[in-house]
């Protein structure tokens, strides 16, 4: 049996209107997006957001399979973390 706390969540495909997310493209801007509309949303589709806390009318469409939700840290620090720095701070 396994306990709740053991399992993880890979999979980031289902995102709701409201949900902040994290681009996985080291290309795009490292701020956090809130995802604006996304209807039930396949894993090559795309899904309109906005830079979270930009008070403009800009969003973008981010690809399904090339975002994640942002993790605890990443909406402290209010912006995606790298690799390295999830690794500290998962370090007990």
């Amino acid at each position: 049996m396994t306990n709740l706390t053991e399992v993880q969540n890979e999979d980031n495909r289902e995102f709701l209107v409201g949900d902040v997310v994290v681009s996985l493209c080291d290309d795009i801007n490292p701020c956090l997006f809130e995802i604006k509309e996304a209807e039930h949303a396949s894993y090559d589709e795309l899904v309109k957001c906005k830079p979270l806390g930009s008070q403009t009318g800009f969003v973008c469409f981010l690809t399904i399979n090339e975002i994640r939700h942002a993790s605890v840290a990443e909406l402290n620090a209010k912006r995606r973390m790298s690799v390295a720095e999830q690794a500290i701070g998962e370090v007990p």
